[in-house]
């Protein structure tokens, strides 16, 4: 993306309407879409949008890509949408833990260690976040500091994060041969169902305790069948590089 400081005015237009905000060209949707509409648009209401030209626009796009993709002009128009969700009542379930979202103070350092030391696979690493996955779940790397809709831009901190992996005294070996990057005596605790070894990681003023985990052969697995179709929900994260990049006059889904 050129110039991802640089100003554009970006315009939500909907069928009755016109609403404006100022953006900088780093910044996605989400951000100027929560500057610029009313909160009797967004509250309550499904959003979609699209391009003049009818092609379909995320919030997490960058307005530098699609203000390089529109016609010569001033200003990103945006045709937006918006539907009052109806909700209805009926049974649901909790299908598993998708994705955690969290803000570090050295984001390249986070990606790193995730990816080195925890073997996460990295999914996408631009200038709005760093994905990086593990089987059906995934880690989601925001930088403190910035604004951001629905964050106060702090470093997060958790008490610990829990991975699963299949031979725990392989990773035992790996992460001896990564202890610069660590601050631990890796204890390791046995418990009815698992064997857990624990360390901590240190990113910028936060230190994150990390637990890795192997079920015992006995408890491994679902036995309760209406949990059975459960993987058949969830999203592969590490299927495909995740979200949409605009380029020339296409755009491509997870590239």
């Amino acid at each position: 993306m050129l110039n991802s400081d640089g100003p554009v005015r970006v315009v939500f237009q909907t069928p009755d309407a016109r609403f404006h905000t100022i953006a900088r060209r780093g910044q996605i949707v989400h951000e100027a879409f929560h500057a610029a509409l009313p909160l009797t648009m967004t509250v309550g209401h499904r959003l979609t949008f699209q391009t003049l030209q009818g092609v379909e626009v995320f919030a997490d796009n960058f307005l530098g890509d699609l203000a390089d993709l529109a016609p010569a002009s001033d200003d990103l128009v945006l045709r937006t949408t918006a539907l009052p969700i109806q909700g209805h009542t009926g049974l649901w379930r909790n299908v598993g833990f998708d994705h955690l979202a969290i803000t570090v103070g050295d984001r390249p350092a986070a990606r790193d260690f995730f990816r080195d030391v925890l073997q996460l696979k990295v999914m996408r690493d631009d200038p709005h976040l760093t994905v990086l996955a593990t089987g059906p779940t995934a880690l989601f790397l925001f930088d403190a500091g910035q604004a951001a809709p629905l964050s106060d831009g702090r470093p997060s901190s958790w008490h610990h994060l829990g991975f699963v992996v299949d031979d725990l005294e392989a990773a035992y070996a790996h992460l001896q041969a990564q202890r610069d990057a660590l601050r631990s005596d890796f204890t390791l605790l046995e418990r009815d169902e698992r064997w857990s070894l624990y360390f901590f990681y240190r990113n910028g003023v936060v230190t994150f305790m990390i637990q890795l985990s192997e079920i015992k052969p006995e408890s491994r697995g679902f036995s309760d069948p209406t949990r059975s179709g459960f993987p058949d929900l969830l999203y592969d994260y590490a299927s495909r590089p995740y979200g949409v990049q605009f380029g020339n006059d296409e755009y491509v889904k997870g590239s």
